[in-house]
């Protein structure tokens, strides 16, 4: 009898034992799963950061390039700009230019296109920048048209030359509306005062030469 309670006796010992070490094995998975999703999200944030790295290296504008010891635009190309930085040459006016953006994006129509410019041209044989432009964004590219640029402004257009080595406005219309949503009118010209219409014609004539202009296409910095 005594042996039998013994044998009983350590039969459940070795149940509890077996439970326990269960119970130890399911306590220890689930805190390895705990870790696991501890480990996850604590690593979110370096990806975030990352992204903000990556994001920072777009080159602020305006653009203020040291282009000292450059006699060329090709030497500013080949030795200033930086990667992701773009660069086209266009004449504007009767002026040869080189336009320098601080990031092209594919316009879906086979452009580089690019929404902000530094324009540089020679003076005395060496190159100057002689101003900056941007566009509002990226549904109002920099375009080219009859030797004009053209720039998109909050509501309107701008329209540039290059005259004696100098960026001028020629003109600009846009809309503006009051505290009712009515649209007010506006346009300017060089040398002249910004004159409020109730015709929209003006606006009208500057977006149409916009709409038929060229896209620039910038090569970009690899």
């Amino acid at each position: 009898m005594k042996k039998l309670l013994v044998c009983c006796l350590c039969g459940l010992l070795l149940v509890g034992c077996g439970k326990s070490n269960a119970d130890n094995t399911s306590e220890l998975e689930s805190s390895e799963e705990t870790n696991q999703v501890q480990e996850s999200v604590e690593s979110e944030p370096e990806e975030s950061e990352e992204t903000t790295e990556a994001e920072s290296e777009i080159a602020e504008y305006p653009l203020d390039l040291d282009i000292s010891g450059c006699d060329t635009f090709t030497q500013i190309v080949d030795t200033v700009l930086e990667p992701g930085m773009g660069y086209t040459n266009e004449t504007i006016g009767d002026t040869d230019a080189l336009l320098v953006c601080t990031f092209a994006y594919d316009n879906m129509d086979g452009n580089m296109a690019a929404i902000d410019s530094a324009i540089y041209v020679y003076n005395d044989g060496v190159p100057e920048c002689i101003g900056n432009v941007s566009s509002i964004g990226t549904a109002y590219p920099l375009a080219v048209k009859d030797g004009y640029l053209y720039v998109g402004i909050y509501h309107g257009t701008a329209k540039y030359t290059i005259e004696d080595n100098e960026l001028i406005e020629v003109e600009s219309s846009w809309i503006e509306y009051d505290d009712e949503g009515n649209e007010e009118f506006y346009y300017h010209e060089v040398a002249g005062e910004e004159t409020k219409s109730e015709s929209s014609d003006a606006v009208d004539t500057i977006q149409s030469e916009y709409d038929e202009a060229t896209i620039l296409n910038f090569d970009v910095i690899q």
